[in-house]
């Protein structure tokens, strides 16, 4: 018994490794030095920044004694923790005469960060910057940094959740820089700042908060004065545009200096000039500099109220696309090159802002924008959370908490940035209204302009928030020019901008735009959408997107890819700036000269295949009936007078089981073919989409995603497996009946199956127009109505069939089958509410699919 055991253990610590070694960890490009500006880091003469990517160990809390060397950025998948391990050395100047502070561009999901085994910081998700300055009573000349990672999502209480509607993908792991940073004891702990203009923009007034931290002061007791000094100069100059100086006592371990500076005739930034400033913010103690911070800082004036929408005070339209990139992805380029190049071309296109959609983009991204001349339109990574999660207190406060942090984080890199709450909101709903002021209140307190994306038209007016945005999926145009006019009349066209704009194109180069979906098509339906928006004067368009993108999962809308890549980017990864659709975008956005799109013709959709399959059945169906005598009598039988046939199976009456082997294959052909035809109807259907999402189970929407989109493939899988549900019914119907006393062969229970199924065959001549059908919209509701009752029709059927070859109670059968099938139903769902919150976001999608403009 002890050697069984002692196997038994053995089995299970293999197959626990098996499963860990499945998590594979990959180190992606570094960021080499001197690739921007040292700004970025905020690295000087006075305070030391160092880059520690390298050497790091990973391993598995589970087993810490094999650990591996990565190199960071380094990402993993999965759910399991990996723990990255580091260690530095460090002097004992270090430790005693400065301050470190332990610097991360960003890690996904959560961590748990410690320093020679004490814990010190609980990084609670999203991969926004942040720093953390080291106590230094824990510090060693050998320290070891630990962080404990989790890439796990949740339905709830994680941001983003695990429904991530048309998210790009993005690895787990520590998927940024790290860095550690040197400062003096007293030292710069924030700078933010905010400023005003006389009437006609020949003076500025900046108003600073600058943190000052002192390390010692616990220890020491240091104490005394400093003198701020802050000076303000153009990049490439040594000329001071204005200068001051200014004395704070410290007295403390944190303190803050309020300092006001004044700019006279200040060069204004604009999409068109995008001048920087640099701005040199000095601590000098007993006349010796003893830290410095410089940052970038941009001055402009972008104000909304209820009728004009201006830059500078000159009227002003948001032109944006959003920009969704997986760092996670890259393998041979680093991000930084990456970024610049992906920025520079969305600048050079005509744009003026770009949404960071869905994502906590890189930093270095959003001090790109300000320098190219772009806004930089960053949020939550919020999107279609149902009421009863927004509404829940522990949500709200975290969403808090996150828009602090989130502000705090990229508030360092840039000043030309819009900030959102999120997208995919309910529009007109309380709960969502007062979620969206909840953190409204947070921005607008920080100076920055909000925006919350809709995905229909809303008419409320919510508090403190400046832009109401639009979310269009195919929209036909007639009917969002109505639907937005509704929404103008309320909140005004200054308020309403198109946030996103999506026109997936899944047939690339065809014949014209009439072909729908197709590169001509998307180019099109882009082109007057721009139109339309400065027709009603709208604050702007966001198209979506400019760039292809790799999403979480294989997407019904987005099209079916094995790589997960969306069909909504006009450019591909050959950066064809060629195509019609980018031609096309350029001008409108430039107003050079019109591009022709070609008429062309209108396909058709409907694939031949599905007709010849349905003839080719009915033909097989209408021999064996007309030149099999008994094969009609039977089938006349179990559909007209299905309870006497029934009585026939039980009572052992000549059923010839070759007749019902070939009508099982004709009924399994007609049931495989009707599914197919409505997967690939509903192949594009968002909420089809949203509701297999609504599980949290990506394989399951990758396997029903893969069935839509190819239909052949899709019809001979399920004719298989329809073939082995003819047999999982009998065989379960069998066991059931071993409670009973009447025994039946399982031969009897499979013909009485069978031949319940009976009216597929029927279906056949439907089947033959159905997808025609299903494409007048007049019609598919009647159709899918009728679907369902004849689905009810073949259930009761099977327990007609049921009762009469087991000969009891009919109304015996009828309760007890539908309590099985509730029970079942009830059990999966229940399973799915509890981990996943299934219920509550099929409840959304149904909401959200009301509310979109079709």
């Amino acid at each position: 018994m002890t050697k069984i055991l002692n196997r038994l253990f053995i089995l299970i610590i293999l197959f626990q490794n098996l499963l860990l070694a499945q998590i594979k960890v990959i180190s992606l490009p570094q960021n080499q030095r001197n690739i921007f500006d040292p700004i970025f880091f905020d690295k000087n003469d006075y305070r030391n920044v160092e880059l520690i990517n390298s050497n790091w160990k990973v391993f598995y809390e589970s087993d810490s004694e094999k650990k591996i060397s990565v190199s960071i950025p380094a990402i993993f998948e999965g759910e399991e923790s990996l723990i990255f391990e580091k260690q530095i050395s460090l002097s004992k100047t270090q430790i005693q005469s400065s301050q470190l502070v332990l610097g991360f561009l960003g890690i996904n999901y959560s961590a748990e960060i410690s320093i020679n085994g004490y814990n010190i910081y609980k990084h609670s998700g999203g991969s926004y910057p942040f720093e953390l300055a080291l106590p230094k009573d824990i510090l060693k000349e050998n320290s070891v940094i630990t962080i404990k990672v989790n890439n796990k999502l949740d339905s709830e209480y994680s941001i983003p959740s695990t429904q991530r509607f048309l998210f790009s993908s993005l690895s787990g792991g520590m998927i940024r820089d790290v860095y550690l940073k040197t400062v003096s004891t007293i030292h710069i702990t924030y700078n933010s700042f905010s400023y005003s203009f006389d009437q006609n923009f020949s003076k500025a007034v900046l108003n600073f908060k600058i943190g000052i931290g002192n390390s010692d002061f616990r220890t020491n007791s240091l104490s005394g004065n400093v003198i701020i000094r802050i000076n303000l100069f153009l990049p490439g100059s040594t000329f001071t545009i204005a200068k001051g100086d200014f004395v704070q006592v410290i007295s403390q371990e944190d303190n803050e200096a309020t300092c006001r500076l004044e700019i006279n005739n200040p060069q204004l930034w604009s999409p068109q000039t995008p001048i920087n400033y640099l701005c040199d913010v000095s601590l000098i103690r007993n006349g010796q500099i003893i830290d410095k911070s410089i940052k970038q800082i941009a001055f402009y004036q972008l104000r909304k109220d209820e009728t004009t929408f201006t830059l500078n005070r000159n009227p002003f339209t948001i032109q944006g696309t959003t920009y969704l990139f997986d760092e996670t992805s890259l393998r041979r380029t680093n991000a930084y090159n990456k970024i610049r190049d992906d920025l520079l071309l969305i600048k050079n296109t005509g744009f003026n802002a770009v949404r960071f959609s869905k994502q906590y983009p890189n930093p270095y991204a959003v001090k790109l924008c300000q320098e190219l001349g772009l806004f930089a339109m960053i949020e939550l990574p919020i999107n279609s959370v149902p009421e009863e999660i927004l509404s829940h207190n522990d949500f709200q406060l975290k969403a808090v908490q996150l828009t602090k942090n989130f502000l705090s984080g990229y508030s360092e890199y840039s000043n030309t940035i819009i900030v959102g709450v999120g997208s995919s909101f309910l529009p007109n709903s309380e709960i969502s209204s007062n979620f969206i002021s909840s953190q409204t209140s947070t921005i607008k307190g920080k100076g920055f302009l909000s925006y919350a994306s809709f995905v229909g038209i809303q008419i409320t007016q919510i508090q403190d928030l400046d832009f109401y945005g639009i979310e269009l999926y195919s929209s036909p145009i007639d009917e969002i020019k109505d639907q937005l006019q509704k929404s103008i009349d309320t909140l005004g066209k200054n308020s309403i901008f198109i946030s996103e704009v999506s026109y997936p194109n899944y047939k690339g180069s065809a014949s014209g735009y009439l072909t729908k979906y197709s590169s001509d098509a998307q180019a099109k339906y882009l082109g007057d959408m721009i139109d339309l928006s400065r027709q009603l004067k709208l604050s702007g368009i966001i198209i979506n997107s400019l760039y292809e993108y790799k999403g979480e999962y294989a997407s019904l809308y987005g099209g079916y890819s094995e790589n997960y890549i969306y069909k909504f980017g006009l450019l591909d990864k050959s950066r064809d700036l060629n195509s019609i659709g980018y031609k096309v975008l350029a001008a409108k956005l430039s107003g050079n000269s019109k591009v022709t799109i070609p008429i062309g013709t209108r396909k058709d959709d409907n694939p031949i295949i599905f007709i010849i399959i349905a003839l080719l059945l009915s033909i097989i169906m209408a021999v064996l009936i007309n030149t099999k005598k008994k094969f009609r009598e039977d089938c006349t039988r179990a559909l007209l007078r299905p309870y006497n046939f029934f009585a026939d199976v039980r009572d052992h009456r000549i059923i010839s089981g070759v007749h019902t082997a070939i009508l099982m294959l004709i009924q399994a052909g007609s049931v495989s073919l009707l599914m197919t035809i409505l997967l690939y109807f509903y192949k594009s259907n968002i909420l089809l989409e949203k509701i297999v999402l609504s599980f949290g189970n990506h394989n399951l929407l990758k396997f029903v995603s893969f069935l839509s989109w190819n239909p052949l493939v899709c019809f001979a899988l399920l004719f298989v497996l329809i073939i082995i549900k003819f047999a999982l019914i009998s065989s379960v119907i069998k066991f059931a009946s071993l409670l009973l006393k009447t025994k039946v062969e399982f031969a009897s229970i499979f013909y009485t199956v069978v031949w319940a199924f009976l009216p597929f065959t029927i279906l056949l001549t439907v089947e033959l127009i159905l997808f025609k059908i299903l494409v007048n919209e007049n019609f598919s509701v009647i159709v899918i109505i009728f679907l369902i009752l004849f689905m009810l029709w073949i259930l009761q059927r099977i327990l007609k069939g049921i009762y009469v070859i087991f000969d009891v109670r009919p109304m015996k059968v009828y309760i007890y089958s539908f309590l099985v099938i509730i029970l079942v139903v009830g059990v999966i769902l229940l399973k799915y509410q509890l981990t996943s919150s299934t219920l509550y976001y099929i409840n959304n999608a149904f909401k959200q699919y009301n509310s979109m403009i079709f």
